[in-house]
């Protein structure tokens, strides 16, 4: 789109919306404009129920809730990219615009779509935010998707939002929902009994993902200092490495998590100690590998840790 015509689009929404306007709002609209391919919504044609997702983790259970009566299209999918830096592009713009509910983590991880949600004008009960959960609080770990708590909480909030957009397929919301939080419980049950094989173990992460997953294991997590600070985007205090150096030196810690998705040079610096004193590392993303549901996932990466944890010949 060229930047005279978003200039010109902008003088007429000025006229049009007075103090509404925003640049945001009317780059949104020029995408809405652009013919962005779609079912026409004339009379008599129903509108497409849609959900964006921000992130897959997000999107798989949504998409099991949802099941054939929903679209869901996912916008951050690639274990490639790094979130933290993620940029939206025109395309994301267009599919929120477009979207009869978007899904996101919240928590400030994924602040781009706050701004994308606000600048398409969707109404507050049409964006479901995994940071709904009464357990997360400002400044909490924003990890939320391994937190098997956030999730079930997730899954009865956005089968509230499909029954409320689509009451005639509302009792099928419900029954896939009561699957899904089966299945939530049943992998609860598997996670906790890893503690009878692991439990009381000190481990420690480079960043908090693993650190709900890890408490159900029965695990003690230390370096959480460290952890927050690269969770904050701020260099760990030296004392704060240091003691993270000295635990791995003296063999306090029997395994290391880390995102491999975001690995700066003070981190690196961790992992190659872990290396050097024999200390398993655990390596994590943020973004769902491709062909697991979130489920498979979650069960994947806590039996790794066990596996990794428990002694061997």
């Amino acid at each position: 789109m060229a930047l005279l015509t978003r200039h010109r689009l902008a003088e007429w929404l000025r006229a049009m919306a007075g103090a509404a306007y925003t640049p945001m709002r009317a780059l949104a609209a020029v995408l809405v404009m652009a013919g962005a391919p779609g079912p026409a919504r004339g009379a008599g044609v129903a509108p497409v129920f849609s959900v964006v997702a921000a992130e897959n983790s997000w999107g798989d259970l949504a998409a099991q809730v949802a099941g054939p009566d929903v679209t869901v299209t996912t916008l951050l999918a690639s274990p490639l990219a790094d979130p933290h830096v993620y940029e939206p592009t025109p395309d994301d713009a267009r599919h929120i615009a477009d979207a009869t509910l978007v899904v996101a983590n919240g928590a400030g991880y994924d602040s781009w779509v706050d701004r994308l949600v606000a600048s398409a004008g969707l109404p507050a009960a049409r964006y479901v935010r995994a940071d709904s959960w009464p357990g997360w609080h400002d400044g909490g770990n924003a990890h939320l998707w391994f937190d098997l708590d956030a999730a079930a909480a997730f899954v009865r909030h956005f089968t509230l939002a499909c029954q409320q957009v689509d009451p005639a397929h509302a009792s099928a919301y419900a029954a896939r929902a009561a699957d899904v939080l089966a299945s939530i419980d049943r992998l609860d049950r598997q996670v906790r009994g890893l503690a009878v094989r692991v439990g009381g173990l000190h481990v420690a992460a480079t960043e908090p993902l693993f650190t709900p997953l890890a408490e159900r294991m029965g695990l003690v997590m230390e370096e959480r200092a460290y952890q927050l600070a690269v969770m904050n985007g701020v260099e760990p205090a030296p004392a704060v490495v240091a003691a993270f150096e000295t635990d791995l030196a003296e063999h306090r810690l029997r395994l290391v998590a880390y995102n491999r998705q975001v690995v700066e040079p003070s981190v690196e610096r961790v992992l190659d100690l872990a290396r050097s004193a024999h200390v398993p590392l655990l390596p994590l993303t943020e973004t769902m590998p491709e062909g697991l549901h979130w489920q498979g996932w979650i069960r994947m990466t806590a039996e790794q840790a066990a596996h990794l944890l428990e002694p061997h010949p």
